[in-house]
């Protein structure tokens, strides 16, 4: 076991890490007080000229469809909403502050470019099952497991030994973990996004994406994130897409509402998209 009993002790120990960046806590201020525009909250965001390129170039991505149309962030905000900046806001800056963790297990920018590939098969994945704003469906892939992140940073030796038992089968991390750790990432990562006060959905889609069949609240949504991690293996394997799909529960596939030809056509639509955004999250 590790030093930590639990995801929230384990969170208290790097209190500077999980903090929010200045102009997001200050976005959250604004977002809760009833006088705020469109045009206070793209003040805020303006104030911070990386973020702004980010959330520019975001808009304008595939994510969201409007064709390069967004040139100001107060546009940006009107458009896609106060909310799914706010979002795409915190989620953009905690890559960029978690990519800076001295971590020696694992290369970080692979770690967030198979990050923002889940997201794009979780976005994909949710227009395929016509999910309300689909687009949501991206933060929760981008952010489902930073949670591994903080374990790897603060329990460094179960973390090598967990990355070793698990011989690169990526479904068995989470019961090492649990034996190990007494956790999951998937906890630990829920437990980021609940102090962060992200919305129920991702919390708990996080927190249970690694067992979706568990899931008593949100079932739709977990179920997407756990596919979207599995499909992750094309990227990271060049697993077959049908050998993936072969191997998920029967129930898992059929909570999604998806069939195997819509997957197969989400599929031949990732890299474009892939690329596009990836280069937007991790070159600025």
């Amino acid at each position: 076991m590790s030093n930590y009993s639990t995801p929230a002790e384990l969170l208290e120990s790097e209190t500077d890490l999980v903090s929010l960046p200045d102009a997001v806590v200050l976005l959250q201020e604004a977002i809760a007080d009833s006088r705020s525009t469109a045009n206070t909250i793209a003040g805020i965001i303006s104030r911070d000229p990386a973020l702004t390129a980010r959330l520019l170039r975001l808009a304008n991505s595939p994510i969201y469809g409007f064709g390069g149309r967004i040139d100001t962030v107060s546009r940006a905000v009107t458009l896609v909403g106060v909310e799914p900046i706010y979002h795409l806001a915190l989620s953009t800056c905690a890559l960029h502050s978690f990519r800076k963790i001295p971590v020696q297990l694992i290369d970080m920018d692979e770690f967030w470019v198979q990050s923002i590939y889940c997201g794009v098969v979780a976005r994909l994945l949710a227009r395929q099952a016509d999910v309300l704003h689909p687009e949501r469906l991206f933060v929760a892939g981008l952010l489902h497991g930073i949670g591994s992140l903080l374990i790897y940073c603060k329990c460094p030796d179960q973390a090598r030994e967990i990355l070793s038992a698990s011989q690169g089968k990526r479904a068995l991390v989470p019961l090492l973990e649990k034996d190990l750790l007494g956790f999951t990432y998937a906890e630990v990562g829920a437990e980021i996004a609940r102090r962060w006060n992200m919305p129920d959905w991702l919390v708990s889609s996080i927190a249970q994406h690694v067992d979706p069949e568990s899931a008593d609240a949100f079932s739709l949504e977990t179920a997407l994130l756990y596919l979207a991690d599995r499909l992750t293996n094309v990227l990271v394997f060049g697993e077959a897409v049908e050998d993936i799909l072969a191997d998920i529960p029967p129930p898992v596939l059929e909570m999604t509402g998806l069939k195997e030809g819509q997957v197969l056509h989400v599929m031949t639509e990732v890299y474009y998209e892939f690329t596009e955004v990836a280069d937007v999250l991790l070159s600025v």
